[in-house]
């Protein structure tokens, strides 16, 4: 059969291929071996074989990933990433910030003390003499306060400066206004031959009056000579608010000091006593504390304190410094005195003894 070939001159050649007069089903094609020979409009011919793929010149096939994220996708992807890693270098942050603090605490956290039973503003693992000198500084605080408090009810004001002057006059000052103002009895032990520390402003008879006023200010003579009597007699029923009222039915509340020496000298037999009178000198005052006698001596203002008063010149010490009880100043009764200073303070020294029977 003739056939054209793309427009161009007929053909003739075998009606069939490969010899064959069979036709075709229409849509069916014919298959082409993968090999060997074939019959093509240009006769029979062998068919070549598929060339290999070579590693050689030319382009090199190489195995690739292929990812497949867009660059969006990877952005997210290492935001999460990162944030991830954060939180996770924050909380490691915290443990550790927690882990410092509980041994911080740990470390420093004081032992567990139980109540003072003594007083229970102390820690309970203080001694017990610590801990009263400590209640004695925060009762006075408290008290100290209490007199600011009350201060419009002090008539005479010189008691408000007694508690901001001396600290051991604060409970008694404090007390006043609801006191009585009389005296109590003496209500201790005494010995016969020591001198017991005795101030002026002491509850038992620092509320009577004496010379006008309270006798916690005025009252150094009557201390003063209560000191000697109790240290000379071992008796107690002559307190200073005894003693008093007898200067001052003597009319002898007198002077700077608001005692005179001559109810030493005139009246104080009356009280078992004897008086004998020295120029004031070193030489003098040794020798009469050496006959186990006790000394009265009127201080003028600005020597020992601020105000005239009266002290008691108790004994010589063994470095030759002589010990004094200041009814009106702790801190004079504290330490020794030079004898020289103490003979200095008055022409007179009053000696007092025990009476003869």
């Amino acid at each position: 059969m003739t056939y054209n070939d793309n427009g161009r001159r007929p053909r003739t050649g075998a009606s069939s291929l490969g010899g064959s007069s069979r036709t075709h089903a229409p849509g069916q094609r014919l298959q082409v071996p993968g090999q060997g020979t074939y019959h093509g409009p240009r006769g029979t011919r062998q068919r070549p074989k598929p060339a290999r793929r070579s590693s050689g010149a030319g382009y090199p096939l190489r195995a690739r990933s292929i990812n497949f994220q867009s660059g969006k996708a990877r952005r997210l992807s290492n935001n999460r990433r990162t944030l991830i890693l954060g939180a996770l270098a924050i909380v490691l942050l915290v443990l550790v910030v927690v882990g410092v603090s509980s041994c911080v605490r740990s470390c420093s956290s004081k032992p567990e003390t139980t109540e003072n039973p003594v007083d229970a503003r102390v820690a309970g693992n203080i001694p017990e003499d610590l801990t009263k000198e400590f209640s004695e500084k925060l009762d006075q605080g408290e008290k100290l306060a209490e007199i600011a408090a009350n201060a419009n009810e002090y008539e005479n004001q010189a008691l408000l400066e007694l508690a901001l002057s001396q600290p051991t006059a604060i409970d008694f000052v404090a007390a006043y206004p609801e006191s009585d103002k009389s005296a109590q009895p003496y209500g201790e032990e005494a010995s016969k031959g020591t001198v017991p520390e005795l101030y002026c402003w002491d509850v038992r008879w620092g509320n009577v009056d004496y010379a006008g006023e309270p006798l916690a200010l005025t009252g150094s003579g009557p201390t003063s000579l209560s000191m000697a009597y109790i240290a000379l007699t071992g008796n107690t029923d002559r307190t200073a608010a005894d003693l008093a009222g007898l200067i001052e039915g003597a009319e002898l509340a007198t002077g700077d000091s608001l005692m005179s020496g001559t109810f030493l000298t005139d009246h104080v037999g009356e009280l078992g006593l004897s008086c004998s009178t020295y120029t004031s000198n070193t030489d003098n005052l040794l020798q009469i504390l050496d006959t186990g006698t006790y000394l009265l001596v009127e201080a003028p203002a600005g020597t020992l304190t601020d105000e005239a008063h009266w002290i008691v010149v108790v004994t010589e010490e063994a470095d030759g410094s002589v010990t004094v009880y200041d009814p009106t100043s702790p801190a004079v009764s504290a330490h020794p005195w030079d004898p020289a200073t103490i003979a200095g303070l008055n022409e007179t020294l009053y000696a007092l003894t025990a009476a003869k029977e």
